[in-house]
């Protein structure tokens, strides 16, 4: 059977495609060119998908990276919300697009995660709970997931590493570290460059304007960097007001919440509710999943203890154990 494997020049991309070989399968490796630091990706992946003898292809999609990822990352945060690249490249680019154009059944990714067939298709966290990249994958299309293969989902990263050493090709981890694919350096310099900043108030949680910010672009809840105001408590950030251009600040402990609200709810796993579903959530990509309850008629989610720092614009993972069930974008 051939499959598609998407590569980026990274260990477990590559190591993905060669398990893949190994176990028979017709094996394409592909690279998109998304930006302008595609080049050093593509040039690594020839090198690699020639010493693991398969072929390898390169698929344009510079112009509709720029439009849905990069735009989309300048968007929201002219908007006051912290945007999350990843999650959004995964579904609207790697299992969106490139699926699309490529026309193959099966495509891999090396992403560590597991999808099986049960009563219907269910994704769920890969095993090495250090790596599990699940949170990523919460806003993917359904439909998609009868075709998509996760080969390093029952793996451990060391595992891997091992594989690589033994195929005699040294990987650069930087590429793993790398958090924003798109952006080299600060991405708050990138934004400089961009988005037109306007100065305003620095307000405190009783309305008290304590100081002054150059522009609200590149703040996100609970960021205490960069709030100059001399005190023997630090302050955070605990609301972005784009109305009236300002950052309202306040205290650790006004930085907790036991509700959020989502938009656009992707259920992956489960049909979608119509009653109250108790679930285990992530709120962020480090974060243990906590338990909570999903109120479907208000797409309410409300946790048994206070979180910390719920930021708008990120995703919130629903979780029952190891399945995915879905997820949201906090609104």
């Amino acid at each position: 059977m051939d499959v598609a494997v998407l590569m980026s020049g990274g260990v477990d991309s590559s190591i993905a495609a060669l398990i893949l070989k190994e176990e028979g399968y017709n094996v394409v490796g592909v690279t998109l060119d998304m930006h302008k630091f595609s080049r050093e990706n593509i040039k690594r992946t020839k090198k690699i998908t020639k010493k693991i003898k398969i072929p390898h292809i390169v698929l344009d999609v510079k112009q509709d990276f720029q439009r849905e990822i990069i735009q989309y990352f300048i968007d929201e945060y002219k908007n006051g919300m912290t945007p999350n690249p990843c999650v959004v490249c995964n579904s609207q680019i790697k299992f969106g697009i490139a699926m699309d154009r490529l026309k193959f059944n099966k495509f891999a990714t090396g992403h560590y995660a597991r999808i099986s067939h049960e009563d219907s298709w269910v994704l769920k966290r890969g095993t090495d709970r250090l790596k599990d990249q699940s949170y990523f994958l919460a806003m993917i299309d359904k439909k998609r997931l009868k075709h998509i293969i996760f080969p390093l989902g029952n793996y451990k990263k060391e595992t891997v590493r091992r594989m690589a050493k033994k195929i005699g090709i040294q990987f650069n981890e930087q590429c793993e570290s790398q958090e924003i694919c798109f952006i080299e350096g600060s991405y708050l310099r990138f934004l400089e460059n961009i988005v037109q900043t306007k100065e305003g108030d620095i307000v405190d949680t009783e309305g008290n304007v304590i100081g002054k910010h150059n522009g609200i672009s590149g703040y996100t809840i609970g960021q205490r960097k960069g709030i100059k105001k001399p005190d023997t408590h630090p302050y955070y950030v605990v609301k972005i007001d784009l109305q009236n251009n300002r950052l309202i600040v306040g205290r650790e402990r006004d930085l907790y919440s036991n509700i959020l609200f989502v938009k656009h709810p992707n259920w992956l796993s489960i049909p979608p509710p119509n009653t109250p579903l108790s679930m285990d959530i992530k709120i962020r990509y480090g974060q243990t999943p906590v338990k909570a309850v999903f109120y479907p008629d208000k797409n309410m989610v409300k946790f048994l203890s206070p979180q910390r720092a719920i930021t708008p614009g990120q995703i919130a993972a629903f979780y029952a154990g190891e399945t995915l069930l879905g997820g949201g974008w906090i609104s």
